[in-house]
């Protein structure tokens, strides 16, 4: 498909697509928007083609016959192609890493994931509010396993009200939650270790809010 005259072409905001004479339009060059008209020579002016250092183009926002334009300004110096924006380093499909099953409390599944960590393992962390949760996704697993709450919403010691973040501590190997309504931020450690301790809380009607 055809870029339209004038269209993106490039990372470069101020450059645009300029087509070419006698190609129909299907052809054009990438160039800079805001050249200074009154120097732009018109195509055969004189009898004379455009010199080896421009080229024919229209640019009727300077005139309605083609222009000779100057090559430096289509250097993709100036006016970087998008395609190596897009694709130099990411590919442009994602796949999905976790949950992608519908929203529910299965282990394949997640209810508005917030916050996520990621060990050195490749192992990512999730913050899943909607179960109250926090759920381990191991690299290249078709299922999650809970590591912290999943014993429905509450205070307890063993239990979350929508956490929304979720940091893995390597050095203490433990969990540091977020535990938005309960209004506290309690470390959870391995199982082999102390189940849980509370580092900040507060139960007052402020709060981090009145979510």
């Amino acid at each position: 498909m055809k870029t339209p005259r004038y269209g993106s072409c490039s990372t470069n905001s101020a450059c645009g697509c300029f087509h070419m004479v006698g190609t129909n339009d299907d052809a054009g060059v990438c160039g800079f928007l805001w050249p200074t008209c009154y120097r732009l020579v018109p195509c055969n002016s004189s009898g004379k083609p455009c010199q080896s250092n421009t080229i024919c183009v229209r640019h009727p926002e300077c005139d309605d016959r083609p222009l000779c334009y100057p090559v430096e300004m289509i250097d993709q110096t100036m006016c970087p192609p998008m395609q190596d924006m897009i694709n130099s380093k990411w590919k442009q499909h994602g796949i999905t890493a976790v949950g992608g099953n519908g929203l529910g409390n299965g282990l394949n599944q997640l209810f508005y994931p917030l916050g996520i960590s990621v060990d050195d393992k490749k192992t990512i962390y999730i913050a899943d509010p909607g179960n109250h949760r926090i759920i381990e996704w191991k690299y290249d697993s078709k299922n999650g396993q809970v590591i912290a709450g999943g014993n429905g919403q509450g205070n307890r010691n063993d239990q979350l009200n929508a956490p929304e973040d979720v940091i893995f501590d390597k050095n203490n190997n433990s969990l540091i939650i977020c535990d938005r309504r309960n209004r506290r931020v309690v470390r959870w450690f391995h199982q082999n270790q102390i189940k849980q301790q509370i580092l900040i809380s507060d139960i007052s009607s402020g709060g981090f809010g009145n979510g």
